[in-house]
């Protein structure tokens, strides 16, 4: 999408987040190498982050719960942590597509701060991050939980799809991609323990799983083709630890493997690639991985601004469903 046009709250959403944020509120209180890894499965920022100010209201807006701004803190917080995915598109990335749609929802004075870093794992997350400034996007996330305590409404992570790259040129691939997922989810537990300790109970975290980088290369014939339809399985392997990890410290999951369809290569639909797999046509669609009939893929991992449409609709789904915790 080339703007926010249509990423409006939906009628089953209007409202639902001032009905469900208010309580707590009141209370204050690279790529064949990568591709062969995938099979091995089956088998930045300023101090407080890029902050997206926004005007609060001047005059009390009811919505259709019956709460009104002056209810409300006049600025609250939306916190978003991870690597790329979560800053790619500028301010057409995921995150800013969440602040707007919540401020349409009934929150003006929401105030979105995107700590995301390219590049970044869940170790450099911890210490020696990509581009956080004094090194830690972790420890500067839990500062400013701490400093903004009552104040922050939502902080959403999208983290680990970068901890297996490491890998790539090592001749003991395997092992270190085995050891590679140990260390996810050991530094995610990390991770998701401190940022639930800093922000208190009542602040709403959601986390996220991955989509297929690697489908585009089901278009090149022979090889290509087979390690494309050989990663799947990997992938899904990887959302799933993702998954658990976050589940183990009772954070929801924004389901963006689902949404990218990334499973789905039984059914075929007509594309500009030719008659290809549904996760084949998404991926080429969503991604900005460049698709070329007969060749692979040409390298990238990250969403195009429609690919982040999707991802904010994921998350979304999930917050809009079940709120902050209580």
């Amino acid at each position: 999408m080339d703007s926010l046009q249509g990423h409006r709250p939906d009628a089953r959403l209007q409202g639902v987040v001032v009905a469900r944020f208010a309580p707590a509120l009141k209370a204050r209180g690279h790529r064949f190498a990568l591709a062969v890894l995938i099979v091995m499965l089956a088998g930045c920022s300023n101090t407080s982050g890029s902050a997206e100010s926004s005007t609060s209201a001047t005059t009390p807006e009811t919505s259709n719960t019956g709460v009104t701004s002056t209810t409300l803190p006049r600025t609250v917080y939306y916190l978003s942590l991870g690597d790329s995915v979560g800053m790619w598109n500028g301010h057409r990335s995921y995150p800013y597509l969440i602040a707007a749609h919540y401020r349409a929802a009934g929150l003006p004075g929401l105030r979105l701060v995107d700590m995301s870093c390219s590049g970044e794992t869940t170790s450099s997350m911890i210490s020696h991050s990509t581009c956080s400034p004094g090194g830690s996007q972790y420890r500067n996330a839990v500062r400013f939980l701490r400093a903004h305590h009552g104040a922050v409404v939502l902080v959403t992570i999208g983290i680990g799809g970068n901890d297996v790259v490491g890998c790539v040129s090592l001749t003991i691939a395997a092992h270190c991609l085995a050891a590679g997922l140990k260390t996810m989810q050991s530094n995610l537990a990390f991770i998701l323990s401190g940022l639930r300790r800093a922000a208190g109970p009542d602040v709403r975290f959601v986390g996220m799983n991955i989509y297929d980088p690697l489908l585009g290369d089901w278009l090149a014939p022979g090889v290509g083709r087979a390690l494309a339809l050989a990663a799947v399985g990997g992938v899904r392997l990887l959302s799933v630890d993702m998954e658990k990890s976050f589940a183990a410290s009772s954070i929801p999951v924004a389901n963006v493997e689902d949404a990218f369809d990334s499973s789905d290569m039984a059914h075929f639909v007509s594309s500009r690639w030719g008659r290809v797999p549904v996760a084949v046509d998404v991926a080429c669609r969503l991604l900005d991985i460049v698709c070329r009939p007969g060749l692979v893929e040409l390298f990238g991992d990250d969403p195009n601004e429609a690919g982040a449409v999707v991802i904010a609709h994921a998350f979304e789904q999930v917050i809009g469903m079940q709120g902050p915790s209580a």
